[in-house]
């Protein structure tokens, strides 16, 4: 992982939404303008070099949503299935011994007597 320095850390003041637009802006002025325009502890390579790790991290974000975005909507449909194949197997097991059988209460993850689930030659897990 990233080594995390105290200006990372940093609270994150609010920036405009078009920020990397009006940086871009002001790059290409700055690069007209050229020598004229002095700023104090900063020149016109270090904007731009903030200004590229910027995009790279927009753009990172961004991969990073949408990579999000597909994992959840995986696990979602996933979910899904097993929840079908989960009321299928407790239909069927109604269907087949019952609503009041002790099969059933296994397979509903209920409290079973284990004497009772012994005798009829069903495992308890509880």
């Amino acid at each position: 992982m990233l080594k995390e320095t105290d200006q990372q850390v940093r609270k994150v003041s609010s920036f405009p939404r078009d920020t990397l637009e009006q940086a871009g802006f002001v790059q290409e002025g700055w690069n007209s303008v050229g020598s004229k325009l002095v700023v104090p502890n900063l020149d016109e390579k270090q904007f731009q070099d903030k200004l590229i790790e910027a995009v790279e991290l927009v753009e990172r974000a961004e991969e990073l949503k949408v990579e999000r975005a597909k994992a959840i909507h995986e696990r979602n449909v996933c979910l899904s299935e097993v929840w079908d194949l989960t009321k299928r197997i407790r239909n069927a097991a109604k269907a087949t011994f019952g609503d009041n059988s002790v099969e059933l209460q296994v397979l509903l993850n209920s409290l079973v007597d284990k004497a009772r689930a012994e005798t009829l030659g069903v495992e308890s897990h509880k």
